[in-house]
């Protein structure tokens, strides 16, 4: 049974490297696609071109208003000035409706500067976005190359540890492989220890002086007296 637990620490090997293995293609399936990070960034650029567009909206609003007033305002200084009317009465309400008018026109014209001001603002903070994104996008796809590149070697390595690990099995008693795989999920993976100066390397004790004998015959699978795991000596 020598043979036996050299044959479960070899399988003990093929079994970690595979978890290993199997443990990374899980963490680079799960990175791959687009991450929370480059999502938010792509949201604020879209928020921030929403805010401009709504921004030159109410400007080109503004300044067709703005028009509006000042031919408005242009129609009443001909009929006030323009000496086609000469009743006192009706040039001093042209008066008042000029004078309305202009001041119609400097208050609009005062919003429409200051929403010039905001749409600048907001043309800038966008292409900060925009670049902020572009930046970000160009390291993600970066490394979303990098991960599909390795998942394309792990797959395959994942496959040749399978059909070792088959291989493997096939070979070892089915009752040791019982205890080896029992031992292997209560102990981490770690079923199978090594024996170094008659300690187990699995826990770090002093193995008595029967157990050790017993391990270095062959006697059947010895197990550690603390932790469990099947002893090899070599």
């Amino acid at each position: 049974m020598v043979i036996a637990a050299a044959d479960l620490y070899a399988l003990q090997g093929i079994d970690l490297a595979l978890d290993g293995a199997s443990g990374r293609l899980a963490e680079i399936e799960e990175q791959l696609g687009e991450s929370e990070e480059l999502v938010e960034a792509r949201q604020r650029v879209e928020e921030k071109r929403q805010a401009v567009a709504e921004l030159r909206s109410r400007q080109a609003d503004l300044e067709h208003t703005v028009d509006d007033v000042r031919a408005k305002a242009s129609e009443v200084e001909k009929k006030l000035y323009g000496g086609s009317v000469r009743n006192p009465k009706e040039l001093q309400d042209f008066q008042a409706d000029l004078t309305a008018l202009q001041g119609q026109v400097r208050k609009r014209e005062d919003t429409l500067l200051a929403v010039l001001v905001e749409v600048e603002e907001g043309e800038g903070q966008l292409k900060e976005a925009e670049s902020a994104f572009s930046q970000l996008e160009a390291r993600w796809r970066a490394g979303q190359r990098k991960l599909e590149a390795e998942k394309g070697q792990i797959e395959p390595e994942i496959e040749r540890l399978r059909e070792k690990q088959a291989k493997q099995s096939s070979g070892i008693d089915k009752a040791a492989l019982g205890l080896y795989r029992l031992l292997q999920e209560r102990r981490g993976g770690q079923a199978v220890a090594m024996v170094e100066r008659g300690m187990c390397q699995g826990c770090r004790i002093t193995l008595p002086m029967s157990v050790l004998q017993r391990a270095r015959a062959g006697l059947g699978l010895v197990q550690c007296v603390s932790c469990e795991r099947i002893l090899l000596v070599r």
